[in-house]
């Protein structure tokens, strides 16, 4: 009877071992199934961060070399300063210089003056823009294309030359003679006042005074760019001053809003 009684509670010890042993097995199981979840969670938010950073950074980057290829880009083109002047035509440019001419012949007449649309020109010379300095800046009166108009805060509309003509005559008159190599010294008397008048875009005149004894030819204050455009060696041999004649300047003001 003992015996059976120590038979029986050895068994339900068993079972009792047993059941805990299977108990411990599926606590470690779910353990070790949450660390294996823990651990792909973290390495797959690992990667997910890893590949956002990288990805922010690479399109950061490109957009950085973009912005700095388009400051390149802009830093390499030439300066366009562009006339700052009127937007004027050929015709309409010739138009103002005949009629300030015209306005001019009266003025030289009444000065005992003559007065001559030659004021500028030249021989044998290279490709560049010619040009005259001014206290507003340099002022295109050739156009050649090197470097161009865009090159030029002013463009001359026009001009025109006052003189003492050898031969007395006065008021509009013809100034060439001959040949170019002549130039003014068959009938311009250079022992007298001589006053270039360099008409700009932008409505001011200029003026070059000369004569008194100096030499002056149709070249005098005005150089020319090199054939490439650049500013060359061949410069001004005397600057343009803002003409003190205010009846000029209110003419030219005027035929330019006229347009």
């Amino acid at each position: 009877m003992k015996r059976s009684r120590y038979l029986v509670v050895g068994l339900f010890s068993v079972f009792l071992l047993a059941g805990c042993g299977s108990t411990e097995g599926k606590e470690d199981s779910a353990s070790s199934s949450t660390a294996t979840v823990s651990s792909t969670s973290s390495s797959s938010t690992s990667q997910t961060t890893s590949s956002t950073s990288v990805s922010s950074t690479s399109e950061t980057t490109t957009s950085t070399n973009q912005s700095l290829a388009t400051t390149e880009e802009t830093t390499s083109q030439p300066a366009n300063v562009a006339s700052k002047g009127a937007q004027l035509n050929d015709a309409q440019r010739n138009q103002i210089n005949r009629a300030f001419l015209n306005w001019a012949s009266q003025r030289a007449a009444i000065g005992n003056m003559a007065v001559s649309e030659w004021f500028f020109d030249h021989g044998a010379a290279g490709q560049g823009d010619w040009y005259a300095n001014t206290p507003d800046g340099q002022v295109q009166v050739q156009n050649n294309n090197r470097p161009g108009k865009n090159a030029f805060p002013i463009r001359a509309i026009g001009g025109c030359i006052f003189y003492t003509a050898k031969d007395g005559g006065i008021g509009r008159q013809e100034l060439f003679a001959d040949s170019f190599a002549a130039n003014y010294s068959v009938k311009l008397d250079h022992t007298k006042p001589v006053s270039k008048y360099l008409l700009g875009d932008n409505g001011v005149v200029y003026e070059l005074k000369t004569g008194n004894g100096m030499p002056v030819s149709t070249n005098t204050g005005f150089g020319e760019y090199a054939d490439d455009g650049s500013q060359g060696s061949y410069t001004p041999d005397l600057n343009f001053q803002v003409s003190e004649d205010q009846a000029a300047q209110e003419k030219v003001t005027e035929l330019i809003q006229s347009y």
